[in-house]
């Protein structure tokens, strides 16, 4: 996994950001059995200073599509677009995000473990921005990974620039 700009999510102390650690240790509580806890188990009022910069969605294998049921505000605001109730495959994000989030999610869905990453996103006559993102699967109907809650940390970002990058388009008949 060397070659991917994210890693398997195994431990708080792998996160850089507080937030992501703090999600990942929530994570933790709602594991049963070692196997991901189920989606119906997530309860937003445990977790209130992460809603903003969460996204929860399913994963449906057959084909494999990802659905956003939510996306906080400050992944709305940063992506210029509330992506709620869409799927990935409808939203056009390429040329702008070097991580390619097919793959990722895929790669949730296969291993049934969370992963943790680093998105760099470029767009012209600005510098690279970074930020820390991580996937960690929930169960779903039986599917150990037909679920998931996600955190993109964007603390360190300029506010300024964000409201100055590209957004993320919806592809027509998305």
């Amino acid at each position: 996994m060397a070659d991917r700009p994210y890693r398997d999510f195994e431990r708080a102390d792998q996160a850089q950001t507080d937030k992501a650690r703090l999600l990942f240790e929530y994570w933790l509580r709602l594991k049963r059995n070692g196997r991901p806890g189920p989606r119906t188990a997530f309860d937003p009022t445990e977790v209130p200073a992460l809603l903003s910069s969460l996204l929860l969605g399913d994963i449906e294998a057959d084909p494999f599509r990802v659905f956003f049921r939510l996306v906080g505000t400050k992944v709305a605001a940063f992506s210029r677009l509330d992506f709620s109730g869409r799927y990935l495959d409808a939203l056009d994000y390429k040329g702008r995000d070097s991580i390619e989030w097919l793959e990722c999610y895929r790669t949730l869905h296969a291993t049934q473990i969370g992963i943790i990453g680093v998105n760099r996103v470029t767009w012209p006559d600005e510098a690279p921005m970074e930020y820390e993102f991580a996937l960690l699967p929930l169960e779903r109907d039986g599917d150990p990974a037909g679920s998931f809650i996600a955190i993109e940390v964007y603390d360190q970002l300029d506010p300024h620039l964000i409201e100055e990058m590209p957004e993320v388009r919806v592809f027509p008949n998305g």
